[in-house]
């Protein structure tokens, strides 16, 4: 058995260890445990964010080809970017009882995202790319009010079916050492909250860190203006 051969089974037994780390965050999710909660899920994003760096290192599909590694992927990240959060949404309280059915459109709107088969389009993702892990904590922590919380929750999950591109932060080229330097900084501001949600300063560290998502949120409104501009318009 050859190196690239062995690196590529491992990526996958990487990529899978994904799933016990969903389940270390049910298990804090049914203890009401916050910070294990979010630390469990932050860990499942940094397995995520660095899987697809050695699927294509180890060419996956040429060296493991009997196990779909994009199939895996899409398990584990619906479960701990999605249906675990909007759970979570629940059992925090945040969306109250009589508005549970609130969490159907977060849930439906991220299966339809995840089924895509142009999900991912121009090194970026196609509509909202159900970053619910990442809503939870803002909510968690920032405690809007319930109005506020609905009105978010319904427009992302609207978003998810408009066909914006949105950066792929380690694979669009477009501002890409600006965007992964930020992205960083701001995921390490993002691990410090997860282990100190319910510090004092947690939430006037939460509204300092909007500052990525709203630079997210433009460049990614730009660079689809881009590669929109860029296309050859047909007659």
């Amino acid at each position: 058995m050859n190196f690239k051969k062995i690196g590529a089974i491992a990526t996958h037994i990487y990529t899978g260890t994904g799933i016990f780390l969903a389940f270390w965050a049910a298990l804090a999710l049914l203890n009401k445990d916050a910070p294990t909660f979010f630390v469990a899920l932050w860990l499942a994003v940094i397995v995520d964010s660095s899987d697809g760096t050695l699927a294509r290192y180890f060419d996956v599909k040429k060296n493991a080809p009997s196990i779909d590694g994009a199939t895996m992927d899409n398990i584990v990240d619906y479960i701990t970017y999605t249906f675990l959060p909007v759970l979570a949404l629940i059992v925090f309280g945040i969306l109250p009882q009589n508005l549970i059915w609130i969490a159907l459109f977060p849930l439906g709107a991220s299966l339809y995202g995840f089924s895509q088969t142009h999900a991912k389009a121009d090194a970026s993702f196609v509509g909202f790319p159900s970053y619910w892990n990442v809503l939870f904590l803002y909510l968690y922590i920032l405690q809007l009010p319930t109005f506020w919380v609905v009105i978010i929750l319904i427009f992302l999950s609207v978003m998810t079916f408009v066909p914006i591109r949105y950066i792929y932060p380690s694979q669009t080229r477009w501002l890409q050492k600006t965007t992964l330097l930020l992205s960083i900084l701001y995921g390490g501001v993002m691990i410090v909250l997860c282990f100190y949600p319910n510090a004092d300063w947690a939430y006037n560290t939460a509204l300092f860190s909007l500052l990525y998502p709203i630079y997210y949120a433009i460049m990614s409104f730009l660079y689809h203006q881009k590669v929109v501009d860029e296309k050859p318009h047909h007659p």
